[in-house]
């Protein structure tokens, strides 16, 4: 009866856990980047008590929110065939950026809101772009001939960041922002 008991307390406690990371992921979704744990716990509707006994820190949150959503954004990075033309490569790596820059379009945003306060989404943001750089590379291998301030530069135009200030800022459509992607890359790799 005791291990019963044990297992009942056992999948309430993952159930809250879950219960916290989903409320984080919808107060991101909805543009609040920087919750705090009252807002956390007010959106799961359990107390802040609760929030604090599963995740005594608010980094040991992003990191469990970081592990839950990587999985659906990770599949967008990655090329399927990296042989065809250039032109075909370059489209196809313009595309997967942007499917998943807007899949992820809050969690980044709310990851550079949060860089000052968590070492963890730094260090993650850092890897993920090592990432990035390696797949760009290997889709468009003609770059590894370049300079290096030319690959730096493809690095920047196909980045989150770049995206963020066409999209967000100068308010250009999806349609856009490929072109612009495209055409930068082009003239980079031909040059």
């Amino acid at each position: 009866m005791e291990e019963v008991k044990q297992d009942g307390r056992l999948k309430r406690s993952i159930r809250s856990r879950q219960t916290i990371i989903d409320a984080m992921l919808v107060l991101t979704e909805q543009g609040q980047y920087i919750p705090t744990a009252q807002q956390v716990a007010d959106q799961a509707n359990i107390s802040i008590r609760t929030v604090f006994r599963h995740f005594t820190e608010m980094e040991h949150l992003y990191k469990e929110l970081d592990d839950a959503v990587r999985p659906s954004y990770e599949k967008y990075f990655m090329i399927d065939d990296v042989s065809g033309p250039l032109d075909e490569r370059i489209e196809q790596l313009v595309q997967s950026r942007l499917n998943a820059y807007q899949e992820t379009f809050h969690i980044n945003k709310a990851s550079h809101a949060l860089f000052w306060r968590s070492a963890l989404l730094t260090e993650t943001y850092q890897k993920n772009q090592k990432l990035l750089r390696t797949l760009m590379l290997k889709a468009l291998p003609e770059l590894k001939d370049k300079h290096i301030n030319i690959i730096e530069m493809a690095d920047a135009i196909i980045s989150f960041e770049v995206f963020d200030r066409y999209f967000t800022y100068q308010q250009l459509s999806i349609e856009e922002c490929e072109r612009l992607f495209i055409a930068q890359l082009k003239q980079l790799v031909l040059d």
